[in-house]
């Protein structure tokens, strides 16, 4: 495996922006790119069998990269964001992209809004009160939470103002306390025996 992988590393580029330079040089100066090629790649090697001389460079920078557990994982992590992202492209499925950054990278952003963990709470919590940098996957979390908050608050004041239009006030009888309570949740205290 080792020495495999020692030999890759010598081949040379065949494609793209770094033509020329070794598939070495290539994983140590634009990791990104990297990822994109081996992801682009392999969804390219689903849908065609393809053997030119292109596509075995190609498969070889795949072999060698994918070497690296780091590299891999990167690679999953541009798949599965990407196809998140496509399918939050439909109407109301935004909560279906990936959060993209961080210790919930993996996460749906409805999952992140809707978890009960006290640790992604916290986050949530930390978004709302966040600037993120414009165009950041963080602005698009933060723009999902305040969303989903205005559809709560939304919500929550839609369902008071319904109950208390619906809800007819019934007096008392003579008992010593005359007050009619409007909201369902409010309970009197109990009078002591």
């Amino acid at each position: 495996q080792y020495y495999a992988t020692f030999m890759l590393s010598r081949w040379k580029v065949q494609f793209g922006t770094y033509q020329g330079k070794t598939f070495h040089w290539l994983l140590q100066n634009d990791v990104g790119y990297a990822v994109m090629v081996v992801a682009s790649h392999q969804k390219e090697r689903e849908r065609t069998g393809s053997q030119s001389p292109l596509m075995a460079n190609k498969d070889a920078f795949t072999r060698y990269s994918l070497a690296y557990p780091e590299f891999a994982e990167a690679v999953r992590f541009r798949q599965a964001f990407e196809e998140a992202r496509v399918k939050s492209l439909q109407p109301g499925q935004e909560g279906l992209a990936l959060v993209g950054f961080g210790d919930f990278k993996f996460e749906s952003l409805q999952s992140l809004y809707d978890s009960k963990d006290p640790k992604t709470i916290r986050f949530v919590n930390y978004l709302r009160r966040t600037a993120p940098a414009p165009g950041s996957q963080m602005e698009n979390a933060v723009r999902y939470v305040k969303k989903r908050d205005r559809q709560r608050e939304g919500a929550t004041t839609a369902a008071a103002a319904t109950s208390t239009t619906t809800s007819t006030p019934v007096a008392a009888s003579s008992s010593s306390s005359s007050r009619v309570s409007v909201c369902p949740s409010y309970q009197e205290p109990k009078a002591a025996s």
